[in-house]
């Protein structure tokens, strides 16, 4: 065993054995062509910590919550391992990176026990619930196919505490051993007994009746020992079918003119889905375009289902880099395109106690399913839709139906979004969605920091991936040889034409699915799918 377990008896507690280096939290963003809450950031001040989650922490998947969830602590010592065995990816192993709350750098899931009771600091007490099951996500955030994998068979996967006491902790503060009830079980044995030595009945009969451990894991041993059942723990490592992109035929069966610039598309399955998804706040949907499918492009979802959905897409022929203009000129009715499943990457913040939507032009379309479903939910909310023209407003059927809870903003009558007079009427409680061409997600941010509004409370999502700038040159490391990226092209475009299988779900550098490594050379990232730190370092 390790040293805790070694040195500290029953009849030597309570006893310090580590400090917080830092506590973290964050909240959910899109990633990995999902929602994920795996990047936090440190705290300098005082964190309340409850009995379901630290802070203000969010968290995407619904497994990921609840008592046993309530904190998930890492070991800092692991990442100097990690930066040795994987060099290619170093720079992506700091602190933090596993999606932590809780840092601290002597503790280990050697040393660790389930059922541990421990003090952070003067006022919360927590108790050691399980071990962190890794999951597929962990194989996007550090760009290694078989990371879950890895970190699940090294034991380096952290641990989680549900709450005793609720109350502040900050980094500084001493963890405390105030009690020891399993000393034989540490986290490193009970992940020995679930990924390896599976069919030890003798740790079954224990584990399944160990109070101390979170149901979840208890159920897994119980269903082992009583039901001979062993789940097959590939979806959970690789995502199952959810990494796997399937493509679906679509038939198109209305095009209709909603602006000069603006068409709606509504498609139907050729074959009709059994039980088909609806369409979430936040929907997009991939489509190949071309002919030979090359093209693949992101599109937000009005409104349907998996069965029949309807888009909204806006022709720009100086900008389009041939997506909406095949779409306008080439498709029509009764044609048949390839779609992707639906993806919500852009949800609303379902704890907020306002919503303030600001969309421009097209980014009206993102906006749709999410003020519908903020309707049928009586949540307040406000959209902002700032037009060139009356004869611009797109999707007025829907529009009109939203009475006070929308202002449209004619900016051929003088019109304009007062953005800091909008945000001065907020509270902290308040969360503000935009999406719109750079220029107003720009002002908005502008806007956040004189008013002193809470930058975690803006959301933002581009509809159109800015491919204005010079044209460039990569060099491919690994393949070796060069390629042209032309001014209206993206790279993730010339990579997939040269051969290359690049996925990417929102195809204009919000997801962070497609991200590659970069060698050398200065890049300006102008997606979201790269933390400001990130940034930085490119």
């Amino acid at each position: 065993m390790g040293s805790i377990t070694d040195h500290v008896s029953l009849n030597t507690l309570p006893r310090h054995i580590d400090t917080i280096q830092q506590v973290r939290t964050g909240k959910l963003k899109p990633a990995f062509g999902e929602s994920s809450g795996i990047f936090k950031s440190p705290q300098s001040e005082p964190i309340k910590v409850y009995f379901q989650r630290c802070g203000d922490d969010e968290r995407a998947w619904e497994g990921h919550a609840g008592p046993d969830n309530a904190l998930h602590h890492y070991d800092s010592q692991h990442y100097k391992l990690w930066r040795q065995e994987l060099p290619d990816r170093a720079h992506l192993f700091e602190v933090g990176a596993f999606g932590e709350n809780i840092v601290s750098g002597n503790m280990t899931e050697e040393t660790v026990c389930v059922g541990d009771i421990l003090s952070f600091g003067a006022q919360v007490v927590v108790q050691v619930s399980k071990p962190r099951p890794p999951c597929y996500k962990l194989n996007h955030r550090f760009e290694v196919k078989d990371m879950s994998l890895r970190s699940q068979n090294a034991k380096r996967t952290g641990w989680y505490y549900r709450v005793l006491k609720e109350g502040l902790i900050q980094a500084g503060d001493e963890i405390v051993l105030l009690e020891r009830k399993h000393p034989l079980w540490t986290i490193a044995k009970v992940q020995n007994k679930l990924y390896r030595e599976i069919k030890d009945e003798v740790a079954m009969k224990d584990l399944a009746y160990l109070p101390e451990l979170s149901d979840e894991i208890r159920n897994i041993f119980l269903n082992r020992l009583t039901k001979k059942l062993f789940i097959d723990d590939k979806q959970r490592l690789q995502g199952g079918d959810g990494m796997v992109l399937k493509w679906t035929r679509y038939r198109l069966v209305s095009k209709m003119r909603e602006t000069p610039r603006i068409h709606s598309f509504i498609f139907e399955a050729v074959t009709v889905i059994k039980q088909p998804a609806k369409v979430e706040p936040g929907s997009h949907i991939r489509v190949k375009l071309g002919k030979d499918d090359k093209l693949v492009r992101a599109y937000s979802v009005v409104d349907g289902d998996a069965n029949r959905f309807e888009l909204g897409v806006a022709l720009d022929s100086e900008e389009s880099r041939g997506g909406s203009k095949y779409l306008h000129e080439a498709v029509k009715p009764g044609d048949i395109l390839s779609f992707s499943d639906m993806k919500s990457d852009f949800p609303v913040q379902e704890s907020a106690d306002c919503h303030i939507l600001i969309a421009g032009g097209i980014g009206i379309t993102a906006f749709i399913a999410s003020v519908r479903h903020l309707q049928e939910q009586g949540s307040p909310f406000h959209l902002y839709y700032a037009v060139r023209s009356a004869e611009d407003v797109a999707f007025s059927r829907f529009i009109q139906t939203l009475g006070e809870n929308c202002t449209v903003l004619d900016g051929s009558r003088g019109q304009r979004l007062d953005i800091p007079s909008i945000l001065e009427k907020q509270n902290d409680r308040t969360h503000v969605y935009v999406c719109g061409p750079d220029r107003l997600m720009s002002a908005v941010t502008a806007a956040t920091k004189d008013a002193e509004f809470p930058l975690s409370n803006i959301h933002s999502e581009a509809f159109v991936v800015e491919t204005s700038g010079d044209p460039f040159s990569v060099e491919l490391g690994k393949s070796g040889g060069t390629l042209d990226v032309r001014a209206e092209d993206s790279l993730l475009d010339v990579l997939r034409e040269a051969g290359f299988d690049i996925p990417s779900t929102c195809e204009v550098g919000n997801c962070g699915s497609c991200k590659v490594e970069v060698c050398s050379g200065k890049v300006e990232h102008r997606g979201t799918g790269l933390s400001q730190d990130e940034k930085k370092d490119l």
